[in-house]
């Protein structure tokens, strides 16, 4: 410190100093940056819990087309005798589930990530479905298990909307309908896909053992 700044100060109590310092704008500057990092926060927060309101809508909506389409597949499937109609035997089919990336960005990286992995799980389940009806000698029983499947997506639709129910404390609005239940029938459809796919996994890891593969 030079003789001048000594003299300063030294006629300058400590008290004088921070005045000036907080008159110099270096503390207000310092509030100002505190203030928008907190108001941009702020505002994620709020676009997150927005777009998890607008994902819910419509991993619900999906849960609940899942449910539409496993029944008219049975209505549709049950009078038909797979010997003679094989052919024209109907099938069911995933619902549509349309949610924007810009919805998907955001999410945290982890619900995103579960959302978006919805798409890629279909595909591994219908290599799955290919290798049923490679199996299988009734060729209806394909569109059985499909019907499964669709149903086991369904109800990983629901649990979704759930974990995002639960992260941003937001309830269900079906008890107004009188539908407070949690899709048991996707959720029987879930477990029996689930069963399925370990048992094909254990019989294809016996089979590389005994080979050698």
């Amino acid at each position: 410190m030079d003789t001048a700044q000594q003299v300063v100060a030294a006629s300058l109590g400590w008290g004088d100093i921070a005045k000036i310092v907080l008159a110099s704008g270096v503390v207000a500057a310092l509030i100002g940056i505190a203030k928008d990092s907190f108001f941009r926060y702020r505002d994620r927060l709020k676009d997150a819990e927005f777009s998890a309101i607008e994902v819910i809508a419509k991993l619900d909506l999906y849960a609940l087309n899942s449910r539409r389409n496993i029944r008219e597949y049975y209505e549709l499937s049950s009078p038909l005798n797979p010997h003679n109609d094989y052919q024209n035997w109907p099938g069911c089919n995933y619902p549509d589930l349309d949610i924007s990336n810009d919805v998907l960005k955001k999410l945290s990286a982890e619900h995103a990530s579960d959302v978006a992995w919805l798409s890629t799980e279909k595909a591994l389940a219908g290599e799955y479905l290919h290798a049923v009806y490679d199996e299988s000698y009734d060729p209806t029983k394909v569109h059985d298990h499909k019907a499964e499947v669709v149903g086991f997506f369904g109800y990983e639709a629901f649990l979704l909307a759930e974990k995002l129910r639960t992260k941003y404390r937001l309830k269900s609005f079906g008890q107004r309908w009188g539908v407070s239940d949690g899709f048991p029938d996707l959720q029987s459809y879930w477990n029996e896909t689930k069963k399925e796919i370990a048992k094909r996994s254990s019989s294809q890891n016996s089979k590389c053992l005994s080979t050698g593969e």
